[in-house]
């Protein structure tokens, strides 16, 4: 049984830390809870079968770096000590780094899984008599990997601070110069094909990419990589020289041979957007951005290729006017769902991408995969392609690619549109079949209760769903409908039988409240039950 020490000025974090895993039946004993780092030493200067110290960093009266460096003072075998940091206590946990502690939790992720992992490390590494084994010299390194990659992210994503002291380069053992940066982002291509193979481990083909791009970065002696997701890596590479050419050249031997690496031992090809040469590190995020924007270009300049500035800066040079922004006409027409106005507005589009003829047939194919995206973003967006269709648009675009004139790209377009029209039509008359079905319903089931869930259940619809889609067919939404069909059987029964009372037509018609009945009665005539039967009396 290991005797654990908790150090924490916050009374609720020490009742998570307390209460998050079973202590005792994994091996561990809480035998003290200090509220700060003097406390806590004082208790372990006279106690000194403590195993283990989780102490906050930022405590009142003494903080956790603090008792570090009088715990490392004290004569013969000391506790090991993990921290317990935020994600904005980077500086504090560097520090503790420095004076020797290795361990360390994120109060945003005390998941008891990976507590007790933790703790299990530490009884392991005492059990051994402190002797490293390999196992947890690799453990260890993997979560200075972890703390590094964190760090990377936050630098392209939130951006460096000012007071950051050069130094953590060295402390995080990045491969890294303080200027001179370039950001690259790869895209793995076909996706959908790479989750097929790899099923449920798709983590082992994370783990393979940055493990053959880390080994590329090895050898070149520059460059960190982080995953964002199974499909996007940032690289980060440095230079020690602001020359073009020279940083340039290396750029290009360093990316072509991830480029190699990639296609001969995982089989997948890339596209990567390159950035800009950042002077600092606080340019990052915008370098960041720049690469992203650039490997997006994939689709309309080549896929499977590097995309660097200049390749950029001469597509929108050459690019003409860009079709993003004038789709709304024809997007109109196609919700409309009317033929005609579509395919004018679709030769209004060509027309428009033929402007750009003059600039090369590239330019050219270009404003046509633009047509291409905004129709299936389209058809996306209104029910007419799934996800499982829409992972393999990429199929969609490489054919469009292979056609080699503008005349059949044209043509292949338009048969697409047909298709498109052609399934709305016959959406249409779905939904109109369900909409009578509905109407159907109510008319003959009025004097039950009727609500919006039961009718959406009926024609196998969502409520939301279906409360539009009646709303737009009928003209009126579905309560304004019943309401209307019960009042006009209740004058229906007025006129035909005046000798009812009105609480017998209010039951009638689906009424359990006679005064419910007359004020919507009123409402919706003018005049109430009573006036109305007398009127018609007459």
């Amino acid at each position: 049984m290991m005797n654990v020490m908790i150090v924490e000025d916050e009374t609720i974090m020490r009742l998570a830390l307390t209460t998050l895993i079973d202590w005792e039946s994994n091996g561990f004993r809480i035998t003290y809870e200090a509220s700060n780092g003097y406390q806590a030493l004082q208790y372990i200067k006279g106690n000194r079968e403590i195993d283990i110290v989780i102490t906050d960093l930022k405590m009142p009266v003494m903080d956790g770096l603090e008792l570090i460096d009088e715990l490392n003072q004290l004569d013969g075998p000391t506790p090991h000590v993990v921290i317990l940091s935020a994600y904005d206590d980077f500086e504090f946990v560097r520090k503790a780094f420095k004076r020797g502690v290795n361990d360390y939790i994120l109060k945003s992720e005390m998941d008891p899984d990976v507590v007790l992992d933790l703790l299990n490390r530490i009884k392991h590494d005492s059990e051994v008599e402190q002797t490293m084994t390999r196992q947890s010299i690799e453990i260890r390194n993997g979560e200075r990997v972890r703390l590094k990659q964190q760090t990377i992210r936050e630098w392209i994503e939130i951006g460096v601070s000012s007071q950051l002291e050069p130094s953590i380069l060295d402390d995080l053992n990045m491969r890294l110069e303080w200027t001179n940066i370039t950001v690259s982002m790869i895209r793995v291509e076909s996706f959908a094909e790479v989750q097929e193979r790899y099923g449920s481990s798709i983590g082992e083909f994370v783990s393979s990419v940055l493990k053959s791009i880390d080994q590329v970065l090895t050898e070149a002696g520059t460059g960190e990589v982080i995953s964002y997701n199974p499909y996007e890596y940032a690289v980060l590479l440095s230079f020690r020289t602001s020359s073009l050419m020279y940083v340039r050249q290396c750029i290009s031997q360093i990316l072509d041979q991830i480029i190699f690496v990639l296609k001969e031992y995982i089989n997948i090809q890339v596209t990567i957007g390159v950035s800009e040469l950042c002077e600092e590190l606080k340019q990052l995020p915008a370098c960041y951005l720049q690469a992203r924007k650039h490997a997006d270009l994939r689709f309309v300049i080549n896929k499977h290729r590097i995309i660097y500035p200049e390749d950029a800066k001469q597509f929108l040079t050459l690019s003409g006017e860009t079709l993003i922004g004038k789709e709304q006409a024809l997007l109109e027409a196609l919700k409309e769902g009317k033929e005609k106005a579509v395919l004018q507005e679709l030769d209004n589009m060509f027309t428009l991408i033929k402007r750009s003829a003059s600039m090369g047939n590239e330019v050219l194919r270009a404003r046509y995969m633009e047509l291409l995206m905004i129709l299936m973003k389209f058809m996306y967006d209104n029910g007419f392609a799934n996800k499982e269709e829409m992972n393999k648009i990429e199929d969609v675009y490489r054919m469009a690619w292979q056609i080699d004139s503008a005349d059949s790209l044209q043509a292949w377009i338009s048969s697409l549109v047909q298709q498109l029209l052609q399934e709305m039509d016959k959406k249409a008359g779905q939904m109109n079949r369900v909409v009578a079905i509905a109407q159907a319903y109510i008319k003959e089931h009025y004097d039950e209760e009727i609500t919006l869930a039961k009718v959406s259940e009926i024609v196998y619809l969502s409520e939301s769903h279906f409360s539009t889609l009646f709303s737009k067919a009928v003209g009126e939404t579905f309560k304004e409908f019943v309401t209307k069909v019960r009042m006009e059987k209740a004058m229906e029964s007025m006129k035909k039988e005046p000798y009812l009372k009105i609480y017998e037509i209010a039951e009638r018609t689906g009424y359990a409240s006679t005064e419910h009945f007359s004020r919507v009665f009123k409402k919706i005539t003018g005049m109430s039950p009573y006036m109305f039967m007398k009127s018609v009396s007459k």
